[in-house]
């Protein structure tokens, strides 16, 4: 049941990527011929590349789990299952979008394997900061809701704030996000078990 739900998953996320990437990659045409002929800035064209796929990711962990948990666990999925079947899905997906990432990496800086590795860890946690963002609403709990907004916020700013503030070095920054993505797929999960759903 789990591979058949991570296969439908993946086949669903895929094509809305698809969709992603097109419009992404019009709007990162459109925007290196402006930036080219009106200001020149190479920064915002390497960071616009970087961060375009990981802001997809989080508005995916936004809005899908909040119309498709329901659904899924009608079909007989567990509520665990579907977070596991969902985070293998966008794990997947995250691959293909590291290849715009790297592009842009390897054009404008120097990359390394803990860049590459960071980058990649990165994606899916963007979707789980995401998800944990919602799971409050979908527990009907507003104190809830409070805490998964609040805890989306600093672990958005651990990952893309801290880092630079306090000068960590590549493998200082794995690290935090290897602990992160390891406290969320911990507590995420026993969460989402939770939620009350009428089927």
């Amino acid at each position: 049941m789990m591979k058949k739900a991570l296969k439908l998953l993946l086949s669903t996320q895929a094509k809305a990527t698809c969709w992603f990437i097109g419009i992404y990659a019009l709007t990162m045409a459109i925007l290196i011929v402006f930036s080219n002929v009106i200001i020149d800035d190479t920064l915002l064209i390497r960071n616009s590349i970087i961060y375009a796929p990981k802001i997809y990711l989080l508005v995916m962990g936004i809005v899908y789990p909040l119309v498709a948990i329901k659904l899924y666990v009608s079909r007989g999925l567990t509520r665990k299952q579907f977070f596991w079947a969902y985070t293998g899905a966008i794990s997947i997906i995250s691959l293909f979008l590291l290849i715009p990432i790297l592009t842009s990496i390897i054009y404008f800086d120097n990359i390394s394997l803990l860049s590459v590795i960071t980058h990649y860890l990165h994606m899916p946690l963007f979707f789980l900061i995401g998800w944990s963002s919602v799971v409050g609403f979908q527990l009907r709990k507003w104190h809830m809701a409070i805490f998964g907004i609040l805890g989306a916020v600093v672990m958005f700013h651990a990952m893309t704030t801290l880092p630079g503030i306090l000068a960590l070095s590549e493998l200082a920054v794995l690290g935090s996000v290897l602990l992160l993505l390891a406290a969320v797929l911990l507590i995420l999960p026993r969460i989402i078990s939770q939620i009350p759903l009428k089927v």
